[in-house]
């Protein structure tokens, strides 16, 4: 009997003691479970984060370029504008046409005046008497590089020009009329101040600059040489001379000026 009862004794211990084996097993697995559960979801959570960084920062970055192309592409037009600039420097208006009873051709009294950067007139208006109806104006050009241009540099943001004569088509160029005076501010730059030392340099040795490459190349300067514009002169009509920023001279019709009445010469 004593037997038996220690028996029961062993077996209900021994009971027991699996019972709370497979308990304290369970739970054990279930903590497992729950473990590695809330880990790969945080795991989950941190490859997302990093991969919202990422993308964030890839936006920031392409936002980045976006705001930097727009900004050299504004830039750019800006160049592009400033090169195309045209600056009206002069104004011819044809006052007479006649034939001449000696010679059988056309004379054409006009009137010269240099404008302003309004294109305003500025200075006194000379008149002339031109053999023809055909005139030429013959200057000199200074053509800078594009880049001073484009960054409107302080005295190399434009071409410069200086106005040398005027003559017709029947007459010789040397027996034309004299306009800007060589080591006088051109008029159509005067604006009321005195001529840059650095441009009176230019025009003081224009012809030597015109030679030297290199000299030429250190001032900005990448065209320095003597041009002439011409245009068949219709009675009545105006002419203005404009020189773009980053080119030569043109004489175009102002379509825009009324049309002027005849006055006799004086």
């Amino acid at each position: 009997m004593t037997n038996l009862l220690e028996t029961l004794r062993s077996l209900n211990s021994f009971v027991r003691t699996l019972l709370a084996v497979v308990v304290v097993g369970g739970v054990s697995g279930a903590s497992w479970i729950g473990y590695q559960t809330y880990h790969a979801a945080d795991l989950e959570l941190q490859e997302k984060s990093r991969a919202l960084a990422a993308a964030e920062k890839k936006l920031a970055d392409f936002q980045e370029r976006i705001v930097e192309q727009e900004r050299r592409i504004e830039q750019l037009d800006l160049s592009l504008r400033l090169i195309k600039v045209d600056h009206r420097l002069a104004r011819i208006t044809v006052l007479d046409q006649k034939q001449d009873a000696d010679t059988g051709h056309l004379v054409s009294e006009i009137a010269f005046v240099t404008l302003d950067g309004r294109g305003r007139p500025q200075g006194e208006e000379k008149r002339f008497r031109i053999q023809g109806d055909v005139v030429y104006v013959d200057h000199w050009i200074v053509k800078f590089e594009d880049k001073y241009v484009e960054q409107a540099a302080f005295d190399r943001a434009t071409s410069i020009c200086l106005f040398r004569r005027l003559f017709g088509e029947f007459q010789n160029p040397r027996d034309g009329f004299p306009l800007d005076v060589i080591g006088e501010r051109p008029q159509a730059y005067a604006k009321g101040g005195r001529i840059s030392a650095f441009e009176q340099g230019i025009w003081d040795d224009f012809w030597n600059i015109a030679h030297d490459p290199a000299k030429a190349q250190e001032l900005g300067i990448r065209a320095a040489h003597g041009d002439a514009v011409s245009t068949k002169l219709r009675m009545g009509k105006q002419y203005r001379l404009e020189l773009r920023a980053s080119g030569g001279l043109s004489i175009t019709p102002a379509e825009d000026a009324p049309p002027v009445r005849t006055r006799p010469a004086t």
